[in-house]
């Protein structure tokens, strides 16, 4: 009898030395508040529980992505976006989806985007569409006398333009598996084709005018243009970035059927999600008595919406 008691004893004496505090001993209230935590950011999708942050730490899921203008392939985090003064506004619908626009070109140039990303191994690739409208603004270059780029003596008709573009970036300095790890440099490639269609008997003429000139097909709805662009996108530190590119236009232009364009632009930030672009833009091609013009550029943007998760990579689902 005495043995007996003695092997079980033993028995249970092995089993907690086994298992510790284990089914045979409550959890203290701290270990209740671990689990707790654990189980409510899960269901919240946030990050892995971490006994060694800060009781009351929060993570932090800023906008980090500031490197992707409007011009790569990249289409930002659902409900995320950013509003500009004179590059595209935009804004993420969920699954790759962006919608975007021109604001101060709206009350003359109704201008709508939608834009849709796609990943391969390295790449992000897109494709963008836009609906435009130029009635507005040469009605109202007519009023103010600029003749070269309508005539006074014409009547401008009513005119839809539509843009069909492919856009491939190639992010390079992260690891794009990792939220976090925003790439240094970007080149982006694209291709796009204009197409301008009056709607009325359309007598307007070829623009002769720099930056309108090598537009002038689609915004005078005489037919369609090509465009093809180069871009690179450059991360200095956390709070300047550089930005440069080249495009050629192919079209039935005033003189000639070709031009280019060049522009470079500092990005600084002001603040956090707000940031101040000045620049330089160049255009070349036979219009005017000037085959060579130049001005400068300035942008102010406020960036809104939040970052990737850690566990949603850059060419991962769940944006």
């Amino acid at each position: 009898m005495n043995k007996k008691f003695l092997y079980i004893i033993l028995i249970i004496f092995s089993i907690q030395t086994s298992f510790g505090q284990g089914i045979f001993s409550r959890k203290s209230p701290t270990q209740k508040a671990a689990n707790k935590t654990r189980k409510l950011n899960k269901k919240n999708n946030q990050i892995p529980f971490n006994e060694e942050l800060p009781q009351n730490y929060r993570p932090d899921y800023g906008r980090i992505d500031f490197i992707w203008s409007s011009e790569t392939a990249y289409t930002g985090v659902k409900k995320s976006g950013d509003i500009s003064l004179t590059t595209p506004s935009r804004f993420n619908a969920g699954n790759n989806f962006e919608f975007s626009t021109l604001l101060p070109l709206n009350y003359f140039v109704p201008n709508l985007m939608l834009k849709k990303s796609y990943t391969t191994k390295r790449f992000l690739l897109a494709h963008r569409h836009a609906l435009y409208s130029s009635t507005l603004g040469l009605k109202w270059a007519q009023q103010n006398g600029y003749e070269t780029i309508v005539s006074s003596s014409v009547q401008v008709p009513f005119i839809m333009s539509i843009r069909n573009e492919f856009i491939a970036s190639y992010p390079i300095g992260a690891d794009p598996i990792c939220s976090n790890g925003q790439p240094f440099l970007i080149i982006t490639g694209g291709v796009a084709v204009d197409v301008g269609v009056p709607f009325e008997k359309n007598n307007l003429t070829p623009m002769n005018e720099h930056f309108f000139g090598s537009r002038s097909p689609s915004l005078t709805g005489k037919g369609a243009h090509l465009s093809t662009r180069l871009r690179v996108d450059g991360r200095l530190t956390n709070s300047m970035y550089v930005e440069g590119d080249i495009k050629f236009f192919y079209g039935k232009f005033f003189q000639n059927n070709f031009a280019m364009e060049q522009h470079t632009g500092l990005q600084l930030f002001l603040v956090r999600n707000t940031s101040f672009t000045i620049g330089y833009a160049i255009s070349y091609g036979h219009f005017t008595n000037k085959n060579f013009f130049i001005m400068p550029t300035a942008d102010l943007t406020y960036y809104f919406g939040t970052r990737l998760k850690r566990d949603v990579g850059l060419f991962g689902k769940g944006r």
